[in-house]
């Protein structure tokens, strides 16, 4: 039986800033691109992205925290009780690492 690979979605990469690190923990999906902030559909778009997140899944917190705010309550309203992988980035050593979050 084949497993999925799990998916590593990007919050917000509208600066470009290099997101290659990220793709060691799953196949990369945006979640928004070119968005307004001042949108009232922010949620409505994330629920719509994020309906097939799973607990195997990472989440990539990059751009906005307006944003990556909106997509963990979106996660954790779709998921309870998720044990949410999300990923940090270390300006220091230049990579990701990976940091649970229990909802």
């Amino acid at each position: 039986m084949e497993t999925e690979a799990p998916v590593c979605w990007i919050v917000d990469n509208s600066l470009n800033k290099t997101i290659k690190d990220a793709a060691r923990f799953g196949v990369l999906e945006h979640v928004f691109t070119d968005v307004d902030v001042n949108s009232v559909d922010l949620v409505e778009h994330a629920r719509e992205v994020l309906k097939d997140f799973n607990e195997g899944d990472y989440l990539c917190l990059i751009g906005n925290p307006l944003l990556s705010a909106v997509c963990m309550g979106v996660i954790a309203q779709n998921n309870p009780g998720i044990l949410l992988k999300v990923l940090q980035f270390d300006s220091r050593a230049f990579r990701y690492f990976e940091v649970a979050v229990q909802f």
